[in-house]
């Protein structure tokens, strides 16, 4: 574990844009660390949003589809040897359509990205991790039950909030908070992003959607309070109940008519 001397450090993974982004400003605001590692892909706009936080920030530009440049950031993390205060995985991509219309390589990067990526940091960053830290894993209610033309997304979603469960039932006793936030629609560039396949017209109207604001803070304040899941909204509350209550394939039914509308 890293020394109580050490430079305090907020990991953001997904930061360039979305929820990611959000968690940037709003964690910036709450001065957890003294310095904000924002890792995504796209440099310039790393760098931008670098410019308007109060934070010392460091933009660092990854592909976390590609093992390569998670272990150039956990050589980074080694050779600096910082006190991660706070890690939030918050990269990830999800496609509408069925097995027909995704294509194998978004199929195979949504579970490296949301998966294995996840993963792979988590346990890069751990050992950087003492009494206090806290974790928020960005995971979705379409973890709470399987869904038909969201498959591999949902499934993916479904990993990381169990996942996540297991690590938090794992941490007990070192002092660190790990939350699975589990939100509905949220207004990023997500629906854009999964309407670009040959299925994208397979899911209609995003209905409930949230603004990234209202969700960040609400994950933020769960996470406090040792929340083990985020839901962030009524909505997502009900799915984790009936997820949990009916069988899958009332759920998917359900789901299938919502989905046309």
């Amino acid at each position: 574990m890293s020394t109580s001397a050490a430079k305090r450090v907020a990991l953001i993974t997904g930061a360039s844009s979305g929820l990611g982004r959000e968690f940037a400003r709003q964690l910036d605001q709450r001065q957890v660390a003294d310095e904000l590692w924002l890792v995504a892909r796209r440099r310039e706009t790393l760098a931008e949003l670098a410019e308007e936080l109060d934070t010392p920030a460091r933009a660092i530009p990854a592909d976390l589809t590609r093992p390569e440049d998670i272990d150039a950031l956990r050589v980074l993390l080694e050779a600096e040897a910082p006190q991660v205060t706070f890690l939030v995985n918050a990269a990830g991509f999800g496609k509408f359509g069925d097995w027909r219309t995704i294509s194998d390589a978004d199929a195979d990067a949504m579970i490296d990205l949301n998966c294995r990526a996840l993963v792979d940091i988590t346990r890069a960053a751990l050992p950087h991790m003492g009494r206090g830290g806290r974790i928020i894993q960005v995971a979705s209610a379409a973890g709470f039950a399987p869904l038909p033309h969201l498959n591999v997304y949902a499934a993916s979603k479904a990993f990381v909030l169990r996942y996540t469960r297991a690590l938090r039932w794992e941490l007990h006793g070192t002092g660190i908070t790990a939350t699975a936030l589990c939100p509905t629609w949220v207004k990023t560039g997500f629906e854009a992003v999964a309407r670009e396949s040959a299925g994208g017209s397979d899911v209609g109207h995003l209905m409930g959607e949230q603004t990234p604001e209202v969700v960040v803070r609400r994950a933020l304040n769960a996470n406090k309070a040792h929340f083990a899941v985020a839901c962030a909204s009524p909505q997502a509350a009900a799915l984790r109940v009936v997820g949990k209550v009916l069988p899958s394939c009332v759920t998917m039914a359900g789901w299938n008519i919502l989905r046309k509308l």
